[in-house]
């Protein structure tokens, strides 16, 4: 933040990784109450974003806030737009960097900077039943509320619920809010409703993301996707992952996720909060 008269400014760029934008700002964790966040995030009253990212040099820390204002402990294509930020900034001038996230240390390798494309690794998807449900769970999670044969719930930085679908476009806003919001699930879980290609090469998607809706992309949704097409014989990593907003590729190396694609830069403002509290409730 800066003075400017009586008013705080707060400088924000914008980033996108196709589609799935994000307002980062260099501050530390906890500078921005809910009410701000949603304020920046509305795409009405606000300058509209799927998320705000806080970051801090030393070590580099992302912390990501959803438009609704809760803060998910990874986000895969924040964090490739992070590394971006840090990139454009100066802040790295080596290929590979970590990022400490609220979900551990992450590992991001920088394929080109024209454009910018960057790799991440995302890890190894986590079936551990306790970290999506209460009720204990031996193997893999079928929740109740998902009948589908193909579908299953595990943790990729965040919970995942992916459900293989005839047509992703179908599906509306009750049904994907009633799975995220469905009591089974400790947290809340983002949802994937996902196809495959008559070709078996490429995997198509459309994400409902926890405090935010549908997104027109979602990194670690890509990688849920392609986890659970392998895992149900589906598709063969690597694969394409295409969602409205774009492509991103997911490989697989010792059971390990990686997660690469572009990401752009949108632009800058000024951010003068006296100016765009407009009085509506939180």
């Amino acid at each position: 933040m800066v003075e400017k008269g009586e008013k705080n400014v707060m400088i924000v760029e914008k980033y996108q990784c196709c589609g799935n934008d994000f307002l980062i700002a260099s501050l530390p964790s906890g500078s921005l109450s809910v009410s701000q966040v949603r304020r920046l995030c509305d795409r009405h009253y606000g300058l509209g974003a799927d998320g705000v990212i806080l970051l801090q040099r030393q070590p580099l820390t992302m912390t990501v806030i959803n438009a609704d204002g809760s803060a998910p402990s990874m986000c895969g294509n924040g964090l490739r737009c992070a590394v971006h930020y840090a990139w454009r900034h100066g802040w790295i001038r080596q290929s590979s960097v970590s990022v400490h996230t609220a979900d551990g240390v992450r590992e991001a390798r920088i394929v080109s900077t024209e454009p910018f494309v960057c790799e991440l690794d995302m890890g190894c998807p986590d079936f551990d039943s306790r970290r999506i449900t209460a009720r204990f769970h031996p193997g893999l999670v079928h929740p109740p509320c998902c009948p589908q044969s193909c579908s299953c719930s595990f943790w990729i930085g965040v919970p995942h619920t992916v459900i293989f679908v005839d047509d992703p476009a179908s599906i509306d806003d009750d049904r994907a809010r009633q799975i995220e919001q469905d009591p089974f699930f400790c947290q809340g879980t983002n949802v994937d409703f996902v196809c495959l290609d008559p070709e078996g090469a490429t995997l198509r998607i459309r994400t409902w993301e926890r405090g935010v809706g549908w997104t027109l992309s979602c990194g670690s949704g890509a990688c849920a996707a392609a986890a659970a097409g392998s895992l149900f014989g589906l598709c063969r990593l690597p694969v394409t992952v295409r969602s409205a907003g774009g492509e991103l590729q997911v490989r697989t190396w010792r059971q390990r996720l990686f997660l690469c694609g572009k990401s752009g830069y949108i632009g800058k403002v000024e951010w003068e909060e006296d100016q765009n509290d407009d009085g509506r409730a939180d």
